[in-house]
């Protein structure tokens, strides 16, 4: 039994700690918070690691990790703390870590929706070309930067077709859904046309 605890709190404690250094790369590096695969399924993979998300929930790396830990210190606890057999033991594990996981996304999205709103709102972008900041897979989410009220702000960005568009490429912002934008290269014949159906809209 000492064996089981012991493997569990080095465990926990190196899944913890591994997320803590990705959540401080991604904050001190200037990476996007969330994931390429969010707990939602959704998002991208790009060479930021755990980046896409674009819509500040936890990526595929992060959410594993959160899960590990949380559930190998609370299997840990129990086992040390009651006489519970495996099975409940294991299964307040799952749950406690699939509650963490849900709980640092929800919380990761809060953060990411106060830091976009501000004093400036995201349908503010369209019509304004941006250059990309971290890379727009194809059919995936990437990160533009975008000029708004005289100062450079960060937003989730797809591109229309579903094409990938490369990190520092102009791109035309066409549309602003809740947390991210529609883009589409910019200096292409179509962004003239774009342009006027954008301004029609307006």
């Amino acid at each position: 039994m000492q064996d089981v605890i012991n493997i569990l709190f080095f465990t926990g404690t190196i899944a913890g700690g591994l997320l803590i250094l990705l959540l401080l790369i991604s904050i001190f590096g200037g990476m996007d918070i969330g994931g390429d695969v969010d707990v939602d399924a959704g998002g991208d993979l790009d060479a930021h690691g755990d980046t896409d998300v674009s819509d500040g929930s936890l990526g595929v790396l992060k959410t594993l990790l959160t899960f590990i830990s949380v559930g190998a210190f609370t299997a840990r606890a129990f086992l040390m703390n009651t006489a519970w057999s495996w099975t409940i033991v294991i299964l307040t594990s799952i749950v406690a870590g699939a509650i963490a996981v849900f709980l640092l996304t929800w919380f990761f999205r809060w953060l990411l929706k106060n830091q976009e709103e501000g004093n400036w709102h995201i349908w503010q972008a369209e019509g304004k070309v941006g250059s990309v900041y971290v890379p727009i897979p194809e059919k995936g989410k990437g990160r533009i930067m975008v000029q708004i009220d005289e100062a450079d702000r960060e937003i989730a960005a797809q591109t229309k077709d579903g094409e990938a568009i490369g990190t520092r490429e102009k791109v035309l912002v066409l549309e602003a859904k809740e947390d991210y934008v529609i883009v589409v290269p910019y200096g292409q014949e179509t962004s003239k046309k774009n342009e006027q159906q954008i301004l029609n809209k307006k």
